[in-house]
């Protein structure tokens, strides 16, 4: 009989899937593919291709990032669609006369052609990562806040939470 392998080595993460990310690594599928898509686009002309590979990583990403990170994953696809959105603007827009109204009108293009692209994927995200375990993420964030609250807890909200040690005399003491 085989021994198993030292740490555990053999076991499938708890989601089932053969494959998990963490939340940089879902939000580097997201990036990897729309920019994919994005030179896709520019090189082939396939004006859809931005789009279309943006929701694939998006839902790739869903599916295989770990239940702790999901929150990481979620806010993060429209920002990874503008960024890489601007920086194909840029990159298309080396050589122009007017460099700067060629980027914002290239970004404004790409940006208002891609919409249902986006937001299918932000939809697909979220979809996909309530019922595993996006809830659960949001509690513990809120817990997390509440308990570095520093006014928690407390009846005067005039009440300064910083203690100046005083003397009575009304001045403060300094220390030796």
């Amino acid at each position: 009989m085989a021994s198993p392998p030292v740490g555990g080595a053999s076991r499938r993460p708890p989601s089932g899937s053969p494959i998990t990310l963490t939340g940089r690594g879902g939000v580097v599928v997201v990036f990897a593919s729309t920019l994919l898509g994005a030179i896709s686009a520019s090189l082939l002309g396939l004006h859809a291709a931005q789009g279309f590979l943006f929701v694939l990583g998006c839902l790739l990403a869903a599916l295989t990032t770990r239940r702790t990170d999901l929150l990481t994953l979620v806010v993060s696809p429209p920002l990874i669609f503008f960024l890489v959105s601007l920086l194909s603007a840029v990159t298309g827009s080396l050589g122009d006369k007017s460099f700067l109204v060629s980027v914002v009108l290239t970004l404004i293009t790409t940006l208002t052609s891609n919409v249902p692209w986006l937001f299918v994927g932000a939809v697909l995200v979220v979809l996909i990562t309530v019922p595993r375990g996006l809830p659960a993420n949001l509690r513990e964030l809120s817990a997390g806040i509440a308990a570095d609250n520093p006014f928690r807890g407390r009846n005067d909200p005039d009440d300064d939470p910083v203690r100046w040690d005083e003397t009575p005399g009304g001045g403060a003491r300094v220390p030796d």
